[in-house]
């Protein structure tokens, strides 16, 4: 049976993707994170990637490659512990939002009498 060296076996092996690389600031974010426990890391990760998707759970669950079932699952564990979720935006709630925005922003009647 022949011998293999590690250096030739390790030349064989495929490059990894370039998704699997990481800048000098991503490995130093990394780092930092050494010695925290990889559940809260996920947690914290999942909550902060729903607040920046406004609690849009399918864009999350995109963004985290994750099915929508597994981040389903990880907030319903989450509201469990007694975590505080980000919840869903409604497009009718974002919709009456910016109609408030302008019609504050519309002057009076009153005021353009002068």
């Amino acid at each position: 049976m022949p011998s293999h060296s590690t250096d030739a076996t390790l030349e064989r092996l495929p490059s990894p993707p370039a998704s699997f690389e990481f800048s000098a600031n991503d490995r130093a974010c990394i780092e930092r994170l050494i010695g925290h426990k990889l559940a809260s890391i996920e947690r914290e990760l999942i909550l902060q990637t729903l607040r920046c998707k406004q609690g849009n759970r399918t864009l999350a669950a995109k963004t985290l490659g994750i099915s929508i079932r597994s981040l389903r699952d990880r907030i319903r564990n989450y509201r469990c512990r007694g975590e505080s979720v980000p919840e869903p935006r409604s497009p009718l709630l974002e919709c009456l939002e910016e109609m408030y925005k302008v019609w504050r922003d519309v002057p009076e009647e009153s005021d353009t009498k002068s």
